[in-house]
């Protein structure tokens, strides 16, 4: 799974989209409205944002992250991967089946 966040739910949507699109992910949830907390140059931020939670399989994650950064907004944007520790099987198949990864 990828957790990402976006300025814009246009953005992230789009994104999204593409991503699925192109077999790169098999879903993609977006929840609106997310603050976030961080340092930047030095200062104290705070940010309403996106967030995406990408789900596919593992062997699809670097495909998938360089897909995002490169269509991101951000300077650096947060993306990072998370294990999938369990879950549905037939839910985690369809995922596997419908991702490729290329």
């Amino acid at each position: 799974m990828i957790y990402a966040t976006y300025p814009t739910r246009e953005g992230a949507l789009a994104v999204a989209r593409d991503l699925v699109e192109r077999r790169l992910a098999a879903a993609v949830n977006l929840v609106p409205s997310v603050t976030s907390v961080f340092e930047w140059k030095g200062r104290l931020e705070t940010a309403d944002e996106v967030l995406m939670m990408v789900k596919l399989p593992a062997e699809a994650a670097s495909s998938a992250v360089e897909y995002i950064a490169a269509h991101h907004p951000y300077e650096v944007p947060g993306i990072i991967t998370l294990p999938v520790l369990g879950g549905s099987g037939d839910y985690l198949a369809w995922v596997r089946g419908i991702s490729s990864g290329q």
